[in-house]
């Protein structure tokens, strides 16, 4: 990795390091542990950490100097992300990462001043408001109804699987301005207070044991001040935002090889002349090469972003092969350990703290969350390879 950095981005990262490495232990541990359990939804100590990092100038590492951010290149950015990801510390997630870039570059002027130093503060969290009931896939028959109503508009609908949505600020809602056959063409981008009159949010437990909400709108009121771009042209800022959030898809793999790694060195596989142990160590140099693509399937958007192009095709690839490696790694890895593999996450007898069993059990929703590797493969033929839909 060293040798693909420039020696501005490689000093870039070795700053950082030398920076985390001198935060307050406590707060890094207690953080370190939160994320662990839950690293979607940062809690008390999370939030500490983002606003300790606010406070320093370390977050929006890509975000132009006028709006607080340090402007840097888009790598360096990921660059951040992926160092606070491997030392399993929030990194600001779909908020830094995703909606503030968005803003900067889709926001209007209120818009901004509203939520860009806010959101660097470490003061702002959003949710991600577009699967409905009837329209995850197929986004653009999302039913969720946005009315005008002089300075406002008025809300009712109900999306799904908004992660998040029980501890964010504010809902990054996607709603339908247009006629139900308009499509895409027909769909505008409100942001929201997770604190409006008439929001309701309910629990969903995954089989993984994670947490996201059924969320309901009922003539909830947002000033038309909060809709980013223009009426009915919101799809540019969910599909902006979509190939943001797939840049980052490539940190968890490492960590749930590194899971598999450690349960073999304590079981002292690595050291044994047999045939289980060969085995083990021929399966993780290949998964280890996987994992490695997958980094630089992401590093390869990060740099397309960095020269001002926007990743498409290249950001649906990564996405695939980040949810399919994910489940490989786990099965494989719950193979390989045996039965007691299956022993729950949570139990002190779990062989590697059971991540392993948890990543197994939370696996199918890779395969659809941010986007179904389907509608994946379409954007790759179409935007990457030109071929008619």
């Amino acid at each position: 990795m060293k040798s693909l950095l420039t020696q501005d981005e490689w000093s870039f990262l070795a700053d950082l390091r030398a920076y985390l490495d001198g935060l307050d232990p406590a707060l890094i541990e207690a953080t370190r542990r939160e994320n662990i359990e839950d690293p979607m939804q940062p809690r008390e100590h999370g939030r500490q950490f983002l606003r300790r990092l606010g406070a320093d100038g370390w977050l929006g590492v890509s975000w132009p100097r006028e709006y607080g951010g340090q402007g840097r290149s888009a790598l360096e950015h990921w660059l951040f992300a992926e160092e606070l990801y491997n030392r399993r510390l929030p990194n600001g997630l779909l908020t830094l990462n995703s909606i503030g870039p968005v803003l900067v570059r889709l926001g209007s002027d209120l818009q901004k001043q509203q939520y860009l130093l806010r959101i660097l503060a470490g003061e702002l969290e959003f949710a991600i408001g577009y699967s409905e009931p009837d329209a995850g896939s197929d986004l653009a028959s999302l039913r969720t109804k946005a009315v005008r109503d002089g300075d406002e508009y008025v809300v009712n609908g109900q999306k799904i699987w908004t992660t998040g949505a029980s501890v964010a600020t504010h809902l990054w809602l996607a709603v339908r301005t247009g006629t139900p056959e308009s499509r895409h063409r027909g769909v505008s981008l409100l942001i929201t207070p997770m604190d409006a009159p008439g929001i309701t949010i309910r629990p969903i437990i995954t089989q993984g044991g994670e947490r996201t909400n059924a969320v309901f709108l009922d003539d909830v009121r947002i000033p038309a001040e909060q809709r980013v771009g223009e009426e009915n042209a919101g799809w540019a800022a969910i599909t902006a935002a979509l190939n943001f959030e797939r840049m980052f898809y490539h940190n968890e793999p490492r960590w749930e090889l590194r899971q598999l790694v450690h349960w073999a060195d304590d079981a002292g596989l690595f050291e044994e002349e047999t045939a289980q142990a060969h085995e083990l160590r021929t399966v993780v140099g290949e998964l280890a090469v996987d994992v490695e693509i997958c980094r630089l399937f992401a590093q390869r958007g990060a740099r397309i972003l960095a020269a001002g192009r926007v990743p498409y095709a290249e950001a649906s690839a990564n996405k695939i092969w980040w949810g399919e490696l994910r489940q490989r790694i786990c099965d494989t890895g719950l193979d390989l350990i045996g039965e007691d593999g299956t022993i729950a996450y949570g139990s002190p007898y779990a062989p590697g703290d059971g991540h392993l069993e948890r990543g197994l059990r939370s696996s199918p929703v890779w395969r659809f969350g941010g986007g179904t590797n389907e509608i994946q493969l379409d954007i790759i033929a179409t935007r990457g390879l030109g071929m008619e839909k």
